[in-house]
């Protein structure tokens, strides 16, 4: 299979900002996760144009950990500065259809297991959860679910260079400078809940704090 790239004038724009402000190994990542995507897509016999929109999938691949670089950077959990940010991004090309709602909906829940909702599936577009799947694969291994030799001719061209440790060094270190963006239950939340407990309150202490007496 291919390791084209979508060369719409937007895909080459969100190109250029992932070139400009990802760590190189989240922007690895990111490509990765769209050609895994496309290829476990193809596999289900789903056609880019016909099936799903390719330049909005591809949008949600390299865009969905744009929440770990400073351009993105707020106060909200990564996924959700960087759903903000992608939508930002959308508008300012000229993108004010229902993509940026698309687009939106699928970086701020890419990390919350929705996607594999059969429910979901029906209910949202196509892109969204392809584009979950690829990203899934990219953290969690799946090579048997994409053509033989497919995932290495991927990893030559787009190395992992620490993979996803070093992503996840990248949400702890955002974490750690604001605890507030690592919300109970959310995967910042775990991440730093194991590695720095002091951090995260638990659902006791939410509770508790509630001022209820529960």
């Amino acid at each position: 299979m291919s390791l084209d790239l979508p060369a719409t004038p937007l895909s080459l724009a969100a190109h250029a900002v992932i070139n400009a402000e990802l760590d190189v190994s989240l922007r690895n990542h990111s490509i990765r996760s769209f050609l895994f995507a496309r290829a476990t897509a193809a596999a289900r016999g789903l056609h880019p144009g016909a099936d799903y929109d390719e330049e909005v999938m591809y949008l949600i691949c390299v865009l969905h950990d744009i929440g770990l670089a400073e351009i993105a950077n707020g106060d909200q959990r990564f996924e959700v500065d960087g759903a903000d940010f992608a939508a930002q991004f959308l508008e300012s090309h000229g993108v004010t259809d229902e993509r940026v709602d698309v687009i939106w909906d699928a970086i701020a829940a890419h990390s919350s297991g929705l996607s594999s909702s059969p429910v979901h599936r029906r209910r949202r577009p196509a892109a969204i959860w392809i584009a979950v799947d690829g990203i899934g694969i990219d953290i969690g291994g799946g090579a048997d679910l994409l053509p033989a030799g497919y995932a290495d001719l991927v990893h030559a061209a787009y190395p992992r260079l620490g993979g996803i440790r070093a992503l996840t060094r990248l949400v702890e270190e955002q974490a750690v400078a604001k605890p507030h963006k690592a919300l109970p239950g959310s995967l910042p939340g775990e991440i730093t809940r194991l590695r720095h407990p002091d951090l995260v309150p638990t659902w006791d202490d939410m509770v508790a704090a509630s001022g209820w007496h529960d």
